[in-house]
């Protein structure tokens, strides 16, 4: 376990195949292993996989017309085509829980604990994966298209497959640069 979390790198070309569905239900079972502050259970994965990944590029594309209406095709190609980088896709939305010991900001962080859980998973079965975020993920037309409200938000989207090609070199980060004691 070590290894994984000492070597885990994005990785962003993504083939198939993706997970299979008992793989898939362990990945989706770790990540609900996140800590959560009062087991308040403040998320909902939505599994896009097949198919439903050509209908989120769809809606990708939409979002960005609205957002750029003079988009070159290029530029909508590019949003059309996002979703199917990878065989499957997690999006994590946060669904707070008003709760008055646990601050929506710590429910954000579950999820962001639990998509981190589900991305060491599938790099311990053998995936590479990259978690990715931006505008798509904040935009109001893009939570609605996955079934969310004005109270919820996108925390990330978990792009997981097969890797391919050579992965991105591995910083080596200096502790001291980032860590001191108290």
């Amino acid at each position: 376990m070590i290894d994984t979390l000492l070597q885990r790198n994005s990785h962003a070309r993504l083939i198939e195949p993706g997970p299979n569905d008992e793989e898939l239900q362990t990945l989706l079972a770790a990540g609900l292993r996140a800590p959560d502050h009062g087991r308040l259970r403040p998320w909902r994965f939505l599994v896009i996989a097949g198919e439903r990944r050509k209908a989120l590029g769809e809606v990708f594309e939409q979002s960005l017309l609205v957002s750029k209406p003079g988009a070159t095709q290029a530029e909508l190609d590019k949003a059309r085509n996002a979703p199917l980088r990878a065989p499957l896709v997690i999006a994590g939305l946060v669904c707070p829980v008003d709760n008055p010991k646990v601050p929506r900001s710590e429910q954000v962080a579950a999820v962001a604990c639990a998509l981190y859980g589900m991305q060491l998973s599938a790099e311990s079965m053998g995936y590479g994966s990259v978690w990715r975020t931006g505008a798509y993920a904040r935009d109001p037309h893009v939570l609605a298209a996955l079934g969310g409200n004005t109270e919820q938000e996108v925390v990330g989207f978990l792009y997981v497959g097969t890797r391919q090609g050579d992965p991105k070199p591995l910083v080596q980060e200096a502790l001291k640069d980032y860590i001191d004691y108290y």
